[in-house]
């Protein structure tokens, strides 16, 4: 298995996942650190190319750190996301972008910059457009989101905490299905 590819959406990939990875395998992305020049305005986790899941190797890791996770809505009829606060930020102290609007907000600290346009079809340069931003600086811990599905790419041992954690351990088929049950305490 190649590891730097997850298999998690083999099964549940809609048109447009289908088309771009036939093979049903997706690309993790490497966390990215903010770059408001180049046009990231926060930094970003290691996560999934597809649906932006945290890798479950930097879950199990920030569980471990003290980061602590809770359910979402059942929204899919099963326990299929997982939100996580407290999880040490890689990009800690840096600079970065974390407000923005198209129009003057009120208040204290807000900046005009001016962000190139194109046309959508054409790709031509258009006017620049202005838009406010207020700059911070990466706190020492962030948050993110977990899709079970990637527990398919996990280590037993990851596996393991963050089921533990959750307080849920899942059992995924050939066919796409999945089963959950409450982990023995």
């Amino acid at each position: 298995m190649d590891e730097s590819k997850s298999i998690a959406h083999k099964h549940d990939m809609n048109h447009y996942g289908q088309s771009s990875y036939p093979d049903g395998l997706v690309p993790w992305h490497d966390a990215q650190a903010p770059d408001i020049e180049g046009g990231h305005s926060v930094g970003r986790l290691r996560s999934c190319g597809y649906c932006g899941s945290m890798h479950p190797a930097d879950v199990a890791a920030a569980i471990r750190a003290g980061a602590r996770g809770h359910w979402a809505d059942f929204k899919y009829g099963w326990p299929h996301k997982a939100y996580f606060d407290g999880i040490p930020n890689p990009h800690e102290g840096m600079r970065e972008i974390r407000s923005s609007a198209n129009f003057k907000p009120d208040g204290e600290g807000w900046e005009s910059v001016l962000e190139p346009q194109y046309d959508q079809r054409t790709g031509e340069r258009l006017p620049d457009r202005e838009r406010w931003v207020r700059y911070s600086t990466a706190a020492a811990t962030t948050h993110g989101k977990f899709y079970t599905v990637h527990l398919q790419d996990a280590s037993p041992e990851d596996r393991a905490t963050i089921e533990q954690h959750l307080g849920l351990s899942f059992e995924f088929t050939d066919d796409g299905g999945v089963r959950w049950k409450p982990v023995n305490p």
